[in-house]
């Protein structure tokens, strides 16, 4: 898998949380635990690989054997080999099924590892998402479909819908909640678009019909005279995927000159007629509401 699918949700200090480099003392096998640790943080997963796989070798019966499991499956992750490291986290999920907290991360690292071998045209693991959008366990049944609902097969993706809405109706983290409506956004707009108006009009204690208020957006490259990008969306889908953004993309934006934060006070100062316009050197950007 690629170093920058990890990065957004496999950072790796956050997947090897509660590691600490101030090591307790202990045996030869602490030891090796410590050792491969400092190679995980040096970013040298193929030695660290080895030194977990001689702590499982040489010391069968140590109480440190589930993170040794585990962090070799890392290790094999953060390298790009996805799937052996699909076995090895089912090896470690089958030998230690009562280490809950592991056992979550180690089925979610499953279910990321198939979902990018199914983007890739493989489809030999997909039958692990279809189990992770099924499971008990509500982290890893939300995990397996916000992942699902980024799929390039979109026709699989759509086996998601009924668990991400499941989190819009159940759920009140506004971060999973944006994920799981933009996700939504993708899959079956048509159908999202008319409840966020129903439920607008609720809150105002009005009727829906005639009350959608609609963000039209227009790219030109220059020198052509057709539209690159051209996309109507209902305001309050489109005020929602970017408070979505993460700070360094909305940083990027910045730097480009949009001002993320004020936009939106910008566009509702506008009447339906009236355009927002951006330019840079090599593009005009029109908004409007309407």
């Amino acid at each position: 898998m690629k170093s920058n699918r990890l990065a957004v949700i496999l950072m790796p200090v956050v997947l090897l949380s509660g590691i600490s480099l101030s090591f307790p003392a202990g045996g030869k096998d602490q030891d090796l635990l410590n050792q491969g640790t400092v190679l995980i943080f040096e970013r040298k997963w193929d030695q660290a690989y080895n030194v977990f796989q001689r702590l499982i070798g040489d010391f069968p019966r140590s109480p440190l054997l589930p993170k040794a499991y585990f962090y070799s499956a890392r290790c094999l992750q953060l390298q790009g080999k996805e799937a052996e490291a699909i076995r090895a986290h089912e090896l470690f999920l089958q030998k230690f099924p009562n280490d809950l907290v592991l056992q979550t991360q180690s089925m979610e690292s499953v279910l990321e590892l198939a979902a990018s071998l199914l983007d890739k045209g493989d489809s030999a693991y997909q039958d692990r998402l279809v189990a992770g959008l099924k499971s008990r366990d509500k982290e890893v049944r939300y995990f397996a479909a916000l992942r699902c609902g980024r799929l390039k097969d979109e026709h699989f993706a759509a086996t998601a819908i009924p668990v991400l809405r499941e989190i819009v109706a159940k759920e009140t983290e506004p971060d999973l909640t944006n994920r799981a409506r933009i996700a939504l956004l993708r899959l079956e707009p048509k159908v999202l678009a008319k409840e966020s108006v129903v439920q607008g009009a609720r809150k105002k204690g009005g009727s829906p019909a005639g009350q959608t208020r609609m963000l039209h957006l227009v790219v030109y490259q220059n020198g052509i005279s057709k539209p690159v990008v051209e996309l109507n969306l209902p305001l309050s889908l489109a005020q929602m995927a970017v408070s979505a953004l993460d700070e360094s993309t909305k940083n990027e934006m910045r730097k480009k000159g949009f001002d993320v934060d004020n936009i939106w006070e910008d566009l509702k100062r506008l009447g339906p007629t009236d355009i927002l316009t951006l330019r840079d050197r090599e593009k005009l950007v029109k908004l409007w509401i309407q």
